[in-house]
């Protein structure tokens, strides 16, 4: 039976991080769990890898899907609402345990600086919960005192280098007005981006460093970093984009409430949950602000064995497209 699971196995971040498994693993080791198991690369099926079905929103089809399972890789749930976020992670997490699973790498977020405790983004509440909770299981300090220990990692993958334009006012990057506004002044602290399949790499290789050495593994029952290498402030991304594209670009400060009744705000992030999307989306801006994705971390670099490819590069390729 498979001893590594991915859930979801799919998504930008679950796609990459399963696709760089099957190059580090026996195929018949990876079992991969999506609401839309038929979409597993045909390839990686015929190699011997396992699939199964289940979703998120189906507690019924979580209930056995972690059975034979001894890492499982939990993929954050893709939504800024944060009850709901984490009552599902909770809810998968409670299921791997029953099914007796020992580990799970989590895929958490790049904000709250070098791995603390707290956050003013609205968007890193449920994972802050989630790690909470996945800490109470290693500890026992939960109402399931007949459930073993399970130890945990949790991964604050890098802000994504293609998401800059929901750091950025949401310019189109193929056509950017020569003006973002945001509620920021563009200045530093800024943000350690990292490109999505750098970071997906990078944990499939941090994974494979817990299999080989599980009791000795570096962050066992830890939060760990995933960031780039080098601090981006707003104004230097905006200026970035503007060079590509041949224009001189500029930051102009807003207020909260102007930034939120932005028709292109309110457009790029109606599909990212119900309620005030936009409102509890410029509490990102205040983290920003405070320092929480100003850390520059060496770990990816580490795991990868090279230089992690540049914001320059990741956005140029995207503009060019």
């Amino acid at each position: 039976m498979a001893k590594v699971a991915v859930f979801p196995a799919s998504g930008k971040i679950g796609s990459s991080i399963y696709t760089h498994l099957f190059k580090l693993l026996p195929p018949k080791e990876l079992l991969l769990i999506s609401r839309y198991p038929e979409k597993i690369p045909s390839h990686m099926v015929e190699a011997g890898v396992c699939t199964r079905k289940a979703d998120y929103n189906d507690t019924d089809s979580l209930e056995h899907a972690f059975d034979g399972v001894a890492c499982l890789i939990l993929i954050s749930y893709p939504s800024i609402e944060s009850d709901h976020r984490f009552k599902v992670h909770k809810v998968a997490i409670d299921a791997a345990h029953r099914s007796g699973v020992s580990h799970v790498c989590y895929t958490s977020l790049a904000f709250g600086g070098d791995c603390t405790p707290d956050s003013v983004a609205h968007v890193m509440q449920a994972h802050l919960k989630t790690e909470s909770y996945l800490k109470s299981l290693e500890s026992g300090s939960t109402e399931r005192s007949d459930k073993t220990p399970i130890t945990f990692t949790a991964i604050r993958e890098g802000i994504y280098s293609e998401s800059f334009p929901m750091y950025t006012g949401f310019p189109n990057p193929h056509d950017p007005p020569d003006e973002v506004r945001i509620p920021h002044d563009g200045s530093g602290p800024g943000i350690a981006f990292a490109k999505i399949d750098d970071l997906g790499e990078a944990t499939a290789k941090l994974v494979k460093e817990y299999l080989d050495s599980p009791s000795s593994f570096k962050y066992r029952n830890q939060a760990m970093l995933l960031s780039g290498p080098r601090v981006w402030s707003l104004a230097e991304t905006v200026k970035l984009l503007g060079k590509l594209k041949g224009k001189d670009m500029k930051v102009k400060q807003v207020t909260e409430e102007e930034y939120v009744a932005e028709p292109r705000v309110q457009d790029m992030l109606g599909s990212h949950g119900p309620g005030e999307v936009p409102k509890q989306w410029a509490t990102s801006f205040d983290a920003v602000k405070k320092g929480e994705c100003a850390v520059a971390s060496i770990e990816l670099g580490r795991l990868l064995g090279r230089e992690p490819e540049g914001l320059e590069e990741t956005v140029g390729k995207l503009v060019d497209r």
